[in-house]
Formats: C-alpha cells, structure tokens, sequence
C-alpha cells in the first residue's frame, strides 16, 4: 500500500497568511496538536501547537511563527506506508502531509489511519494465536516454517520479524488461525524450533476488539 491510498481530506490546512489563533482553533476544533501549511496548493511545512503556545505574539500570522523542521515533514503520494510509520515516529507526528512530486498538497495520514491499517496487515481481529519462535539467521526458511503451520492445519495470517537484541538470532511472530496451538507448536518443536512464547486469545478475543473499536473512536474525538 501507498501513501496516497491512505489519504484523508478531512483536516483543513492553514495559510501562511492565517492567524496563529485561527489555526489553534482549529486544533481544538479537530482535537490535534498540528496543522499542514499550505500555500496556493503547494505544501509549506506543519504548524504545531506548541509553536503557537510558545510565539511571543499568539497572534501573529502562522508564517511568521517558527515550526523548525517541519517543513520537511512530509511523504511523497508514492512512497510505501512503511515510510509512513518511519517519518511519523521519528518526529512523532499526528498527522503527516502527502504531497505530489511537484510538492502539491493532496491530504494527510493520520494516526487512525495507519491504525487501521495495522488492523489489518497483522489480522488482529481475526480468531487465532500468537506463536513467537527463535531462529538463527541461516536456518530462516519461511517455505519450510509455512510448511510445518499448514502440516497441521494452520495458516499464517501474518508474521512479523525482528532481530534478537545484541544477536544475530532471529525473532519470527506468526499469527495463526487457529487457537489451540499445542500441536503446532509441538510440530515445530520436532522440527528445532525454538518456541519462546505463545499467546491465546480464547476467552477475552471480543474484548480485545471491543478495545481497539474503542481506540480508534477516541482518536475521532
């Protein structure tokens, strides 16, 4: 997926030209901290709340208020949504403009939106567990892991995989569809698989996705 697949539109923009206040006022309007800048259609950088809060004169117009490095705050309409998550955590943004290639502002992405989109890419509403192993680098094979899942009626929904902190061992987090993994677990065991944890949501899987409902309706705050 890319950026501009996630775009919304709902968020006004601000001018240079604005008042610091109006753009506050719509913080508070929309419940978030930053703003894009947008100028004739082309993208200008982000105004934050604290650079209004912090302005000697609150109003005074947005383009005379210092937003540091903001300015360079943005994706480009065709990167992937992994450099979303990249830019948007580095500078713990909110929101995060996407523009064209000739800098053109087309919408945001917001934290719901990439939310959303983890709902999704690690299937944390469908029924199943959580099976975490160990691998060494070399013995990574994802055919022979899909394999051993599937040898006992077990597909993968997702997977994710990390590197052991100060290793060069691996760490592979597998959703599976289904909820009893003894035997799973046990297949893998057979094969040298290192088993560190395993995770069950049987009981308490509509409460999880009564949470994260929950969540996302406080972020439409």
């Amino acid at each position: 997926m890319i950026a501009r697949e996630v775009i919304t539109d709902t968020l006004p923009p601000v001018k240079s030209t604005d008042s610091a206040n109006l753009a506050l006022n719509w913080m508070n309007e929309f419940k978030i901290s930053q703003l894009p800048i947008v100028d004739g259609g082309n993208y200008s950088g982000l105004i934050t709340e604290n650079d209004i809060l912090d302005a000697t004169d609150p109003d005074a117009l947005v383009g005379s208020i210092r937003y540091s490095g903001w300015d360079s705050a943005y994706i480009y309409q065709g990167q992937h949504i992994y450099d979303a998550f990249d830019i948007m955590s580095n500078l713990r943004l909110e929101i995060l403009p996407v523009v064209d290639e000739e800098g053109m502002y087309l919408g945001v992405i917001t934290l719901r939106d990439l939310i959303r989109y983890l709902d999704g890419l690690f299937a944390v509403r469908e029924p199943g567990g959580v099976l975490v192993l160990g691998i060494s680098q070399r013995g990574y094979m994802l055919s022979e892991i899909s394999r051993i899942a599937e040898s006992e009626n077990a597909k993968i929904l997702s997977l994710y995989l990390a590197q052991k902190p100060d290793s060069s061992d691996l760490i592979l987090t597998l959703k599976l569809n289904v909820e009893d993994l003894s035997r799973v677990t046990a297949s893998f065991d057979r094969f040298g698989y290192q088993i560190l944890q395993t995770y069950h949501r049987i009981d308490n899987s509509e409460d999880f996705r009564n949470n994260l409902d929950a969540l996302l309706k406080y972020l439409d705050m």
